[in-house]
């Protein structure tokens, strides 16, 4: 079996990773399980050809692939896919690929391709669901709104929930938490430029002074922050624009508002459904008056007064 393992949810690659390795008799890891880093092609696929001395499964994996690093030499040497036997598990793992290169199109005639992105910091749905499974895995009990909880405070970061949610159980010895004591825990340390965005669009004032403070504190850069506000609310202004002018379906959407995910749009709906499209305008506008002074040297400073002038815009009276 030939697999291309992509995506930057690096949580559930290993998992995966795990999975194929657990299926190699244990007592024979040393001789049929393998890692190679993507410059030592050549000797990966040479392990990978030969068959195991014990009979079962072998495992190769190949890593940081991201394929660009490879030309016509390593194209020659992948020829040889055709001769990895049924009993090798050929494991090769990228990060993001180009799925225009000629040596992916090679590959993936050969390989089964296994895409795992991570899940979209804004579909809190998704990591909820994602938290309540690694959970599961462990035993831990967990009530809903803690759950919730946990969406906000570890965000997409699966790897830290897998983390935090181990800590919980050893914490719980069975029983179920409930959502003060996984609060105790568990700090919110994902304040991001996205729920800044988010905070400002409802005119919370106090929760964009919190987060504004907790990102500078992580010394965020001043122009990573801005530059988030702007694609977040020039979205907004898209979307709503474009419902404004009586574009209803999804997909029309999506497209015109340079939206990859359809399924988008959906959530983007509900977030701009009370929201002016003159105050969109204008927190866009004001925005991009902020980068331009950023640009010419303003401090942090300067970004707290501008911040807030945007969040009053949406402040309901």
């Amino acid at each position: 079996m030939i697999v291309l393992l992509t995506g930057d949810d690096q949580h559930a690659i290993q998992e995966q990773l795990k999975q194929y390795k657990a299926e190699i008799d244990f007592q024979w890891l040393t001789l049929c399980y393998h890692r190679f880093p993507a410059d030592h092609l050549d000797r990966a696929m040479s392990v990978a050809r030969t068959r195991s001395l014990t009979g079962g499964k072998k495992l190769v994996i190949v890593e940081n692939c991201h394929l660009k690093q490879w030309g016509m030499t390593e194209l020659e040497t992948l020829q040889q896919l055709m001769q990895v036997p049924e009993s090798t598990i050929l494991v090769f793992v990228a990060t993001n690929i180009d799925k225009r290169l000629k040596i992916y199109k090679h590959l993936v005639k050969y390989a089964k391709l296994l895409e795992l992105p991570l899940i979209p910091p804004w579909r809190t749905d998704l990591i909820e669901k994602a938290i309540s499974t690694e959970a599961e895995k462990i035993h831990l009990l967990l009530s809903p709104d803690a759950v919730a909880y946990l969406a906000v405070a570890i965000g997409n970061d699966i790897t830290r929930a897998a983390t935090e949610l181990r800590k919980l159980s050893i914490y719980a010895h069975g029983r179920k938490l409930k959502l003060a004591e996984v609060k105790e825990l568990v700090p919110c340390q994902t304040q991001n430029s996205l729920q800044l965005a988010a905070a400002m669009r409802q005119g919370e004032s106090n929760q964009v002074l919190q987060l504004l403070d907790d990102l500078l504190s992580r010394a965020e850069p001043l122009m990573v922050i801005v530059s988030t506000l702007i694609t977040q609310f020039r979205t907004w202004l898209w979307v709503k624009s474009a419902i404004v002018s009586g574009v209803k379906k999804d997909s029309e959407l999506a497209q015109l508002c340079r939206i990859s995910n359809p399924h988008r749009i959906y959530y983007l709906r509900q977030e701009v459904a009370n929201t002016s499209m003159n105050a969109l305008a204008k927190a866009v506008a004001m925005m991009l008056d902020l980068e331009m002074s950023i640009k010419r040297g303003a401090e942090g400073k300067e970004l707290l007064p501008a911040i807030l002038s945007v969040s009053r815009l949406f402040k309901v009276v």
